[in-house]
C-alpha cells in the first residue's frame, strides 16, 4: 500500500536520488530549476508517495510571484515516480494531494512546466491564455491552474525567480 506523507528532511537524500534518475543529473540546468533557486520549497506543500519504507514518487511546490501582483502562484515541481512505479497510479494521487493541498493553505493559482496531455486531466491549460509568462521557458510547456473559480478578469503576468518571490513576500 502507498501511504502519501509530507516530505520531512531525512527523505530528502532519497528524494534527491529519485529526481536524478527521474530527470538526469542535468536537471538542474532547466530553466524551471533556476526559478527554484536560493529559497527552500513551500513549507508543508511538499509530499512523497512511501510504500514498504521507500520512498516511491515526490513532489514539491515553490515560491513565486507574478510582476503584476495579481496574486501569489505556486511553482509545482518537480513532480516524479520511480521507474518501477509508473502507471501504478502514484503519480496522480500526488498530483491530486499536492493541489487540494496547496487549495486548503490558500493559494489560488499554480503554475508548471510540463505537458499539456499530462497535466490537462489535473485542470491545468497553457499558462499564456491568463497572461502568464516565465522567460526562457517554452510557452506551450508552461501551465496554469486555478485552484478555485477562475477570475473572471486576471491581469497575468510574469512569473519572478523564487529569491524575488521570497523577497516581495517577505
Amino acid at each position: 500500500m502507498t501511504e502519501i506523507a509530507l516530505e520531512t528532511p531525512a527523505d530528502s537524500p532519497a528524494v534527491e536520488r529519485l529526481l536524478d534518475h527521474a530527470f538526469g543529473p542535468d536537471r538542474q540546468h532547466k530553466t524551471a530549476y533556476r526559478y527554484r533557486e536560493g529559497v527552500p520549497p513551500v513549507s508543508g506543500l511538499c509530499f512523497v508517495a512511501r510504500r514498504d519504507g521507500g520512498i516511491v514518487g515526490s513532489v514539491r511546490h515553490w515560491p513565486t510571484a507574478l510582476d503584476t501582483g495579481a496574486t501569489t502562484p505556486l511553482l509545482l515541481g518537480p513532480i516524479a515516480v520511480a521507474e518501477s512505479d509508473r502507471r501504478s497510479g502514484i503519480g496522480e494521487q500526488l498530483m491530486r494531494h499536492a493541489l487540494l493541498a496547496a487549495k486548503h493553505a490558500g493559494y489560488s493559482l499554480v503554475v508548471l512546466v510540463g505537458d499539456a496531455g499530462y497535466y490537462g486531466r489535473f485542470g491545468f491549460f497553457p499558462a499564456g491564455d491568463i497572461g502568464v509568462t516565465m522567460p526562457g521557458e517554452d510557452p506551450e510547456r508552461l501551465l496554469a491552474r486555478f485552484l478555485g473559480p477562475a477570475p473572471a478578469c486576471f491581469p497575468g503576468g510574469t512569473l519572478l525567480p523564487a529569491r524575488q518571490a521570497a523577497a516581495a513576500m517577505g
